[in-house]
């Protein structure tokens, strides 16, 4: 019986062929260049807004061109395109408008500070100071973001040097102002001066800093922090990063509160967030957290009066809180995972720890804590148990390098799984990063060891194949289909077969092979004139035509013509018959 998988191949097919023959519509009227990439943009296409600008840019010039190199730099922005931004402005012809000119030198000195290129940041910014008639407010920036650039390289000296002549030239006011001031000052360890610098701030930068340059300065007391902080992450709701630096605020109240609890739910709730790379002052670490859990779990074992190295004993506790205190279960199952005496424990436990975390919606976290951890060398090092989950969610991420190699030694399936389904997936991760040798290796011995091959397996077989076709990896395509067509004794999946080896042969310009194996598939235990055949024999007549067998796809075309009911497929097949017939007469000179 047909599988699912092949029922919705051919469906897929049925709608091919009904579109080869459609007329096709005249285009909608263009509208406005503007408009258009704005509408590009604003629907997630950006490389092809970009390919529009390309397009649009060489065919104007002047105000017109200006304006959608504006919009260029604010696309590659858009996409953390860096580099590329900067770039472009390098290349840009000295004669714009000086106005713009500026305005896209500040967008690459902005780019090169999120790059954490500050050399190349400052290059930019000195550019513009030496720009004539710059509003002193624009000049007061550039200042700051220079500054700002030594911080970014922990050049704490230029920064502060920096800050004394911003000081002295200006009357410094503003937010953005205190928290460079501050930031400053906080590198400097004068967490008392942050604290007042900071007064009357009301931006968010500036909230969290002054938080934490009380704890530090012990002007606030921890139980307070926590409580601020709570507050700011019920403001910070639509800002990933803010939640992150929040909770990292959190962390640091509760590890001068001695509370070991909250700082470890704290930190796994800030490392399940979005990092910010530029952040000096709220980073957490998967280390940290490791650290937390053993702490928790000392302090949990002392008051059980567990003994080290009774392991049961260990786990029977982390059972016991696993449905109403996962956390703390958590803080247990870690510190088995380091220390259990058993390695099979140990081994569970790593499982165990990571099950919770992906239970309650915590996979960052989970990756934190086994691939940006100084306690694990590297993905190799992952233990298996939990290679198995992170290689899920990289899959899920089409992270297919790290899928790859984490997957790539795994031969044992995960509990649970098919071995021949787990050893095609292994090798489907292996041809989405290239390795396609070791991925036809896993394919054919996956092929030899199996007697009879059923449609449902046989289904997700193909899927690694079509991979293989879309690379244009046609050879090796074709080796597998042959296999399976030996391999199993559906007729259905066998016509299919026979129509992608068809595939193959017509992509490397094998038009005749292509042609034969096409009509196979459509007359296959049949006459062909059900939708797979139709389509199956319009496809066997274009490769029969290119490979100069014109009467053979005449005569195609012409029985596609008599069965045909549908006046747009008609037209299209006429089309093709009128076009075989006017390459076949000779040219007059």
């Amino acid at each position: 019986m047909q599988s699912v998988k092949l029922a919705r191949m051919l469906k897929r097919l049925t709608w091919l062929f009904s579109a080869i023959f459609l007329v096709v519509a005249p285009a909608a009227p263009a509208a406005e260049s503007d408009d258009a990439i704005a509408y590009l943009i604003r629907g997630g296409a950006l490389e092809l807004a970009l390919k529009r600008l390309n397009e649009d840019q060489a065919r104007t010039t002047g105000e017109e061109w200006v304006g959608l190199e504006r919009r260029r730099l604010e696309l590659y922005a858009a996409n953390r395109q860096w580099d590329a931004l900067s770039q472009r402005v390098d290349g840009e012809p000295p004669d714009l408008p000086a106005d713009f000119r500026q305005w896209a030198l500040m967008q690459a000195a902005q780019a090169r500070l999120a790059a954490s290129d500050s050399n190349g940041a400052r290059r930019y910014l000195r550019n513009l100071l030496w720009q004539q008639q710059l509003p002193e407010q624009e000049v007061a920036s550039i200042r700051r973001l220079i500054i700002r650039s030594y911080l970014l390289e922990d050049n704490l000296a230029d920064a502060q040097a920096g800050l004394l002549r911003y000081k002295q030239d200006y009357d410094a006011k503003g937010d953005a102002w205190q928290v460079l001031h501050a930031e400053i000052l906080l590198r400097a360890e004068d967490d008392k001066g942050a604290f007042e610098v900071l007064t009357g701030a009301e931006s968010a930068d500036a909230r969290l800093l002054r938080q934490l340059a009380g704890l530090q300065a012990k002007l606030y007391k921890p139980q307070d922090v926590l409580k601020e902080s709570a507050k700011l992450l019920a403001g910070f709701k639509a800002n990933r990063e803010n939640r992150r630096r929040a909770y990292a605020l959190q962390a640091e109240a509760a590890l001068a509160g001695a509370d070991e609890v909250k700082r470890m739910t704290a930190l796994e709730q800030a490392l399940s967030l979005p990092e910010t790379s530029s952040d000096k002052f709220f980073r957490v670490q998967g280390d940290d957290l490791w650290t937390a859990y053993e702490r928790v779990a000392e302090s949990i074992g002392n008051d059980a009066k567990l003994l080290v190295g009774d392991d049961e004993a260990w786990l029977a506790k982390a059972k016991a809180l696993a449905a109403k205190e996962s956390h703390k279960a958590r803080a247990l199952h870690a510190f088995l995972a380091q220390r259990g005496e058993d390695p099979a424990v140990r081994m569970n436990a790593h499982r165990l720890l990571a099950d919770s975390l992906l239970a309650d919606g915590q996979m960052e976290t989970l990756r934190a804590l086994y691939l940006k951890s100084t306690r694990i060398s590297g993905p190799e090092a992952v233990p298996v148990a939990v290679r198995y989950r992170l290689a899920e969610i990289a899959l899920a991420q089409f992270d297919m390098k790290l899928a790859a190699t984490l997957l790539k030694d795994l031969v044992e399936p995960p509990v649970d799984e098919d071995a021949n389904l787990w050893t095609l997936r292994r090798a489907r991760v292996l041809v989405y990063v290239g390795d396609v040798g070791a991925a036809q290796l896993l394919l054919m011995e996956l092929l030899e060891k199996q007697k009879t091959m059923d449609a449902d397996f046989a289904g997700h077989f193909l899927q690694v194949v079509f991979d293989l076709q879309t690379l244009g990896r046609h050879i090796e395509a074709l080796t597998l289909l042959e296999k399976l067509y030996a391999k199993t004794d559906s007729k259905s999946l066998q016509r299919e077969i026979l129509y992608w080896q068809a595939d193959s042969h017509a992509a490397l310009g094998q038009n005749a092979e292509a042609g034969e194996l096409y009509l196979r598939s459509a007359v296959f235990n049949g006459n062909g004139d059900d939708p797979w055949g139709q389509t199956a024999r319009f496809h066997a007549a274009g490769s029969l035509a290119r490979a100069g067998m014109a009467a053979d796809a005449r005569n195609i075309y012409a029985v596609l013509l008599r069965t045909t009911p549908d006046p747009a497929r008609r037209a299209q097949i006429e089309r093709q018959l009128q076009q075989l017939w006017l390459n076949g007469q000779p040219t007059t000179p």
